[in-house]
């Protein structure tokens, strides 16, 4: 939609879909924190971090093994994360890890809007709800992709949100390397050192890997034969840029999907690797876990991922831009076409009640 006109009728669904995100995934979120209140996620590292940098304590020397935040790794993640926290840490930290997924997803259902009806099945991945488990940062890194506004949000963890900018062109590039430069000034403001402590500590971190230079990573690069297409280029960019593997950040490659079927299918690839994972993996060390889990999404994820996109012609349309006028209207478009569709979101439909149903009733 280019007109003033389209982008106000535009409001509505967004505002209802943000609503939605915002409410169903607040309410896991919370679900979670009160069956287990003490168990730490990855974002409570930050809240205690941003509350240590208040009060005058340096953020990278407080989190980690046998630290203050006694955590099992160093703060791997930049100053900006650190300082986009701060707001949260007037709660405790458990209603701050609701409170920070909740306002994550409803800013990923703003972005969404409209192209809910395709995307809708991202729900229930082992992705996305792992991601809202985790009070990760992945579902403001895809809003992004849509929302070059929130282009700062990149910064608090460039290795997986500069993929999400490769989308971008022109103008709305601009806008979203704006913001990460703004972001990345202000830091140095507030701490000029925090550049040089942060790169010292990701410096000395093995689990951080390439995925293309991973068992048949390399087929990855034949995502440039579709440049032009930016889901293209992001897969491209999430094979190169080294970062942790992980199910949550597989969360960005729901930008490539332009039918509520493909919507099913990735959603059902990430919880097949999920629960491949924790059926069949035996690792002794995070590191082993992290290069098996990497290994295994290239096979399980990314390369249907590139398939889907090399059946598509070179042309730069945005995914969900691209079912033309012979889509279906109504309730139908918000449901796979075909029987197999239907059958696969049933199964989809079982697998993601059993992964959220699971930890609401075990303990760890």
């Amino acid at each position: 939609m280019t007109s003033a006109a389209a982008t106000t009728s535009d409001l509505p669904i967004r505002w209802r879909v943000a609503a939605v995100f915002f409410v169903v995934s607040g309410t896991y979120a919370a679900a979670r924190a009160v069956h287990e209140p003490a168990w730490p996620t990855d974002f409570d590292q930050l809240w205690f971090a941003a509350r240590a940098m208040l009060a005058g304590d340096d953020p990278y020397a407080v989190v980690g093994p046998g630290r203050l935040f006694n955590w099992l790794w160093p703060l791997y993640y930049p100053l900006p994360a650190v300082l986009y926290t701060i707001p949260f840490t007037v709660l405790p930290v458990a209603v701050a890890r609701v409170a920070f997924s909740a306002v994550a997803a409803g800013a990923l259902g703003w972005a969404v809007g409209a192209r809910a009806r395709v995307l809708w099945p991202m729900l229930l991945s082992a992705a996305y709800i792992i991601s809202i488990s985790r009070t990760q940062w992945a579902p403001l890194l895809l809003a992004v992709t849509w929302m070059p506004a929130l282009g700062f949000v990149v910064m608090a963890k460039p290795n997986v949100g500069l993929a999400a900018l490769a989308t971008l062109r022109g103008r709305t590039l601009a806008i979203a390397i704006a913001g990460c430069a703004i972001a990345t000034a202000f830091s140095f403001l507030v701490r000029p050192d925090w550049f040089v402590r942060w790169r010292d500590t990701v410096a000395v971190s093995p689990h951080v890997l390439s995925p293309l230079f991973l068992p048949g990573g390399f087929l990855l690069t034949l995502a440039v034969l579709r440049w032009r297409r930016p889901e293209a280029r992001l897969l491209l960019a999430s094979a190169v840029i080294p970062h942790t593997p992980s199910l949550y950040d597989l969360l960005l490659l729901f930008f490539a999907c332009r039918t509520v079927t493909e919507s099913v299918i990735l959603a059902l690839l990430t919880q097949a690797l999920y629960w491949g994972i924790v059926l069949f993996g035996s690792f002794n060390t995070f590191d082993l876990y992290a290069s098996g889990l990497g290994g295994a999404s290239i096979f399980v994820v990314y390369l249907p991922t590139l398939l889907a996109i090399l059946l598509r012609p070179n042309r730069d349309v945005e995914p969900q831009d691209a079912r033309g006028e012979s889509a279906p209207q109504g309730w139908r478009a918000w449901v796979p076409e075909s029987r197999l569709g239907a059958l696969l979101l049933g199964i989809l439909i079982f697998v993601a009640a059993m992964l959220i149903w699971l930890p609401l009733v075990t303990y760890r």
